[in-house]
């Protein structure tokens, strides 16, 4: 069975993508857009998320916005 994604597991990620398409690396408590410079607050980030990424490795996701975040079973490699 899947194991749900916390809010305090975006501690373990160094970014994430969200529904917008908007990419976000993550410093601490907070996430800075990669394009823009936008700086937003994790706990604002998380239920916006689409996908976790630590290290070019996926972490976690879900498919759509209403759905929990869920961690990956196998981490997958991204190129």
């Amino acid at each position: 069975m899947a194991e749900r994604f916390y809010l305090y597991d975006l501690a373990s990620a160094s970014s994430l993508k969200t529904f917008e398409g908007k990419t976000y690396e993550l410093k601490g408590a907070v996430g800075v857009e990669k394009e823009s410079g936008d700086v937003r607050h994790i706990t604002d980030l998380y239920y916006r998320t689409r996908s976790v990424i630590s290290e070019k490795r996926l972490l976690a996701k879900r498919k759509n916005q209403h759905d929990d975040l869920m961690k990956i079973a196998g981490i997958k490699k991204i190129k």
